[in-house]
């Protein structure tokens, strides 16, 4: 047996999101989304794992487990309700949540923005609201000045490629299911200006923090150059991670490769929409929701996850030098990496991959920070409802009875130790 020991301040732990986790939450524009009669989620989120009430539990079951780092994010929702008028038992809870953390010797890494918005903003758009930047700034303002001082690592918004495009520039995933190039553009220059002013507000109540957003970073074919390809990468990826150059950090979210078809006919018809801008601003979003499918296209015969997409470990690894290519004096830390299955073995192999390339990568250069698997908790994946099992952790969706699986108990291990056996 081979003993990979990762350095003493490397921070292993996992991570979950307010609304796919906590429940009872009714008030953001997913709420709505979902609830839609023409909807395209697989079912309403509702009470998700109950995690807003079993925060004590699930604080014990991180101790016991031997996580030793929490990333979760803040409901925007139920902190600011109202337009102007804050909760201040909302405010309390997520407080409370880091300091309980804190107090059992888990790191918490705060996100401010995790895919969902107050039902107030829908009125002008959400985030192609011309007010939305003040609006999130006053409410990561608000919490910066209850929310621990100890605290360190802050993710402003997450994944802004991933929401701007699904919510902007396309109506078959996430909300507000809008096909327009001009406005997706919109909503992500405020996505960027939201990051950069936030980050202001959270140095001047925190001079220790360090801040970043996260992205969403796929593996990508490097020796393919069409268009669509350049088109896509740009913006759902490159230009959020353009916008980071002064973040404190980059915060890497990976799980697979993405491809477009090689398919020549449909390559030359997305050439033709992407290079007349009438076309593609109109027709473009609405031939990729039509011909690309969810996840654009997979090689015949691959290994996929149960997400559908391929199953690929290395795509991780692949990540680490295009951002230190880009960016060679940053920091790296894997906010979220993991994969839905049914089959644990499976995921231990994956996460097994993944860290062995971690290890090697950090040995080599340096500047990994750590290492957070997604999810503690199965929980709702988003339009897919709840079939898409990343948990270490099984729930049970009518007692909310946590089952931790082998590969919790694994993981765990590796973060008690920070020492990965092989």
């Amino acid at each position: 047996m081979t003993n990979k020991q990762f350095p003493k301040e490397f921070i292993f732990g996992t991570a979950v999101a307010s609304y796919q986790v906590e429940g009872g939450i009714y008030n953001n524009d997913w709420t709505h989304w979902e609830n839609k009669k023409s909807t395209v989620c697989v079912e309403p989120c509702n009470e998700a794992c109950n995690h807003f009430q079993l925060l004590d539990e699930d604080v014990e079951l991180l101790k016991s487990l031997g996580i030793r780092a929490f990333r979760f994010s803040i409901e925007w929702s139920r902190v600011e309700p109202i337009q102007g008028e804050f909760d201040l038992e909302a405010i309390n809870h997520y407080v409370n949540k880091a300091k309980k953390l804190i107090k059992n010797n888990i790191t918490p890494i705060v996100t401010f923005h995790h895919f969902t918005s107050p039902e107030w903003t829908m009125s002008e758009g959400v985030w192609a609201s011309k007010n939305i930047v003040n609006w999130f700034i006053a409410y990561v303002e608000r919490m910066m000045q209850v929310l621990p001082q100890e605290i360190t690592y802050f993710n402003t918004i997450n994944e802004p490629g991933i929401f701007s495009m699904f919510g902007y520039f396309s109506n078959q995933k996430f909300p507000p299911g809008i096909q327009n190039e001009k406005i997706f553009i919109e909503a992500s220059n405020n996505i960027i200006k939201a990051h950069h002013e936030s980050m202001k507000i959270i140095k001047k109540y925190n001079t220790n923090a360090k801040v970043a957003m996260t992205h969403a970073l796929h593996e990508w074919n490097d020796s393919e150059q069409s268009v669509l390809k350049q088109y896509i990468r740009y913006h759902l990826e490159d230009k959020f991670l353009y916008a980071s150059k002064d973040d404190d950090y980059i915060a890497l979210q990976t799980y697979s490769i993405k491809q477009a078809s090689p398919n020549p006919i449909f390559r030359s018809i997305a050439w033709v929409l992407i290079k007349v801008p009438f076309l593609r601003n109109v027709l473009l979003p609405k031939f990729l929701d039509y011909f690309s499918g969810r996840n654009d296209y997979v090689t015949p015969g691959v290994r996929t996850t149960k997400m559908g997409y391929e199953y690929r470990p290395q795509a991780v690894k692949y990540n680490f030098h295009r951002i230190h290519s880009l960016y060679p004096d940053k920091e790296i830390f894997v906010t979220e990496n993991g994969i839905a299955t049914d089959n644990d073995q499976e995921r231990i192999e994956f996460v097994k991959d993944v860290l062995n390339d971690v290890y090697d990568y950090n040995n080599e250069h340096g500047k990994i920070i750590g290492y957070l698997y997604w999810s503690l908790l199965d929980n709702f994946e988003w339009d897919l409802g709840y079939n898409m099992n990343f948990g270490l952790v099984e729930v049970d969706k009518n007692s909310f009875e946590r089952k931790p699986h082998k590969s919790a108990l694994w993981f765990g291990e590796i973060s008690r130790t920070n020492n990965l056996s092989i």
